[in-house]
């Protein structure tokens, strides 16, 4: 009963904080603290709101932008998870690629957009491109990272039992590897949904970032549409986060970081 209470009054606290951030943002834009040229009143965008969620017009968009994000984080994620796995079993091929993967790690995703644009268009292919390229790279260092992390005992003891190949992946790699992908791709998942909604913000793509910038060159009037799409926005980023952290919980329940957190959780 003690952690029951415990987890309503975490959720209680939450909506508290969210109801007092929506009450605070309608008191700046009805006193004029706010102009409301530039911030719609929290009622406006609200009632803006309701009435896309009943618009095929943003269900559409929202198809859109998670058709792209899901297409590039399958891509990028396949490839990061291979090539970090071989890369980390394979002490030479490591040492030899790891400078370049560090430096690639560090080049922005959208800084090679107008590249992307270039060669794509503004089209669905860019944007899954931008997500791809976007999650490769952090999600190959963690790919490396799990694989290299095998405990020497249990390495040692696997090699004395003659562990070999599919065999040795399953039972020592791969669980070992596990926390570092779950959190990796989970990580990528956020990263991607950014910069998929980016791609379309100003690459041109369709999906959510076009439907806001739309809504923003339609003038004054159209504001609340504006903030309607980037509240539905910031709602898709929280349940693709919040699902992926339960999936990460639900497959690692074994594991001793998702034991800690339960605990602190309690």
């Amino acid at each position: 009963m003690h952690v029951l209470d415990a987890r309503w009054f975490r959720l209680a606290a939450k909506v508290a904080v969210f109801a007092v951030a929506l009450g605070a943002w309608q008191l700046l834009t009805t006193t004029g603290v706010l102009s409301t040229d530039s911030f719609p009143t929290m009622a406006d965008t609200v009632t803006e709101l309701g009435r896309q969620l009943g618009s095929a017009e943003l269900w559409l968009a929202v198809g859109q932008t998670l058709r792209g994000w899901g297409l590039g984080l399958l891509i990028g994620g396949s490839l990061a998870i291979a090539t970090g796995t071989l890369l980390g079993l394979n002490r030479f091929a490591y040492r030899s690629v790891i400078p370049v993967i560090e430096f690639l790690k560090t080049v922005p995703a959208i800084a090679i957009l107008p590249l992307a644009v270039v060669v794509f268009g503004p089209t669905p292919e860019m944007k899954v491109f931008i997500v791809a390229f976007g999650v490769f790279w952090p999600l190959t260092i963690q790919a490396i990272y799990g694989a290299r992390a095998v405990d020497p005992v249990v390495r040692d003891t696997a090699t004395a039992m003659q562990l070999r190949g599919a065999r040795r992946f399953a039972t020592v790699t791969l669980p070992s590897a596990a926390p570092f992908l779950a959190t990796g791709i989970r990580v990528a998942a956020a990263v991607g949904l950014i910069l998929a909604v980016i791609a379309e913000l100003i690459g041109g793509s369709t999906g959510l970032g076009l439907s806001i910038l739309t809504a923003e060159n339609a003038g004054p009037s159209q504001l609340p549409a504006m903030y309607a799409f980037i509240l539905v926005t910031g709602i898709t980023g929280v349940v693709v986060t919040a699902l992926f952290t339960a999936i990460e919980r639900r497959l690692l329940h074994w594991h001793e970081s998702q034991r800690n957190a339960a605990g602190k959780a309690a």
